[in-house]
């Protein structure tokens, strides 16, 4: 009886363990964001602080308790809005040297960088007791933006596909239509790689050119049946077959 009971009781404690394993594993990349961020700062004794009931933790703190805790995330910002859009390139950090200065309670939301993973977030937070310590609420991956020129500024628009010759669009109107297409794309989770990308097929070149120098270039092309553009740096993005196939009309009409 007491073997049979033994076993209940050990099948029961491992039956939770597995519960408890799989509600971790199966949490959030946002959630573990948030409580990363929130163990870092429970930390900040470490940094001998007295408790000084109008003291707040400063961006320069914050950043040094994530550094230490947590190593792979860095604080590229701090903005009282929340951040929508994965930045372009990696040298966007802090706007102003005197904003690592400031309470980071001043501001609702950091600009975090996972380094492991390459995501960033806009994660925001609010004030936490006295000292004023900030309690991280919640973490939205941003995605990737497709960045592209104003038709005000663009010249024209060079299509070259695969190794034939380049067809120059001109015409306001066509310029339009293509941008258009292109607006509507979805971005996907890939970084989008330098220069021209390989083993893909059926490629254009998309370059847009102001005053003789090209100020966005563009590949679109066909992976595996389906559709793409990649910007250099700035993500891979899906596009439908038809509207790859009404932008190859434009250098077809032309």
């Amino acid at each position: 009886m007491k073997k049979k009971l033994l076993i209940i009781i050990t099948g029961i404690v491992l039956a939770g363990m597995v519960c408890i394993w799989l509600l971790a594993e199966n949490k959030s990349a946002e959630q573990v964001i948030v409580d990363c961020l929130n163990e870092a700062v429970s930390h900040y004794t470490d940094m001998n602080i007295k408790d000084d009931k109008a003291y707040s933790l400063k961006v320069s703190d914050t950043q040094m308790l994530v550094t230490t805790y947590v190593p792979e995330y860095t604080i590229f910002g701090v903005s009282e809005d929340g951040y929508t859009v994965r930045p372009g390139q990696m040298d966007e950090t802090l706007t102003a040297e005197k904003e690592w200065d400031l309470p980071i309670c001043n501001f609702e939301h950091i600009l975090l960088y996972d380094e492991k993973a390459d995501k960033f977030y806009s994660v925001k937070f609010g004030e936490k007791g006295k000292p004023a310590i900030p309690n991280f609420i919640e973490a939205k991956e941003l995605a990737y933006e497709l960045a592209l020129p104003g038709t005000g500024t663009v010249e024209y628009i060079s299509l070259k596909k695969n190794s034939d010759s380049p067809i120059v669009i001109s015409s306001k109107e066509d310029m339009e239509e293509i941008c258009g297409i292109l607006e509507g794309v979805e971005p996907t989770t890939k970084s989008g790689e330098i220069g021209t990308p390989v083993r893909v097929e059926n490629i254009i070149n998309a370059d847009f050119v102001s005053k003789e120098k090209v100020i966005c270039r563009l590949f679109l092309y066909e992976d595996k049946g389906k559709y793409f553009i990649e910007q250099t740096d700035n993500g891979v993005y899906m596009i439908s077959k038809e509207d790859y196939d009404l932008i190859e009309n434009h250098m077809e009409g032309n």
